[in-house]
């Protein structure tokens, strides 16, 4: 008896870290907070395209996306933190893939919130157990949006946007005193 409570005890801790696994967002094999950035293969197919000031790493494009086989997919960026950490991952998508990227996400994750379809703007998200999915769009518009946000990545992006705003504007010097 006390082997069979073991081995249920064991199943049971196994199907629950199945089931996390299975609810963390990794978009194109990066995941989120995990993987750091300087494990990512360089070469032709990651360009360094500036630092994200909001996250206080790099920004990195992704090249060459037919091989993650994703219909649609004409755009990859990755955001990295001060830890070199993956903080946020921005896909763009034709519209014309809406349908299959929604329904993805919505067989891995849990969704969250749904705009109607009616909406001038379409927003939708869902849930990981490492942060969260967003996915945007305009009604007419020709493509869309899905980012792939850390936890935490998301408050502190709107965190510095907040505070950028409001910083004063930057001296001018008059050209007569240069």
């Amino acid at each position: 008896m006390k082997t069979f409570a073991l081995f249920c005890t064991a199943l049971l801790t196994s199907a629950v870290a199945h089931a996390e696994t299975l609810n963390t967002a990794a978009p194109l094999g990066v995941e989120l907070g995990k993987t750091t950035c300087a494990r990512m293969p360089s070469g032709p197919n990651r360009t360094k395209t500036g630092t994200s000031p909001w996250a206080g790493g790099d920004t990195i494009e992704i090249r060459n996306l037919e091989r993650f086989k994703l219909p649609g997919l004409t755009k990859a960026t990755v955001n990295c933190d001060q830890h070199d950490t993956v903080a946020l991952v921005t896909l763009n998508f034709d519209r014309s893939a809406m349908d299959d990227v929604v329904r993805q996400l919505d067989a891995r994750y849990e969704s969250k919130r749904k705009t109607d379809a009616n909406a001038e703007n379409g927003y939708a998200e869902w849930a990981a157990a490492n942060g969260g999915i967003e996915m945007l769009y305009a009604r007419d518009g020709k493509a869309l949006v899905v980012a792939y946000w850390a936890k935490g990545a998301k408050a502190k992006y709107f965190s510095y946007s907040a505070t950028r705003d409001k910083q004063p504007p930057a001296a001018v010097t008059p050209q007569s005193q240069l």
